[in-house]
């Protein structure tokens, strides 16, 4: 660059970085706010899972824990 500039890429860099940052961030919670379904749904598919769990090492004859 010419002698006599007077760009300063740190002050550009500290003031364009954190917005960039929270545009970044605000993007990305909004995209992870999870999906519509139905919480009910969730849960009931857990306690299968669990349960078929549960029966497979009751087949294999391991404990509980």
């Amino acid at each position: 660059m010419a002698e006599g500039s007077d760009v300063n890429y740190w002050s550009i860099v500290t003031i364009i970085g954190p917005i960039l940052l929270v545009v970044v961030m605000a993007w990305a919670f909004l995209k992870n706010k999870g999906s519509k379904v139905d919480p009910e749904i969730t849960e009931r598919a857990t306690r299968e899972n669990y349960a078929a769990e549960q029966r497979e090492h009751e087949r294999d004859g391991h404990s509980g824990l």
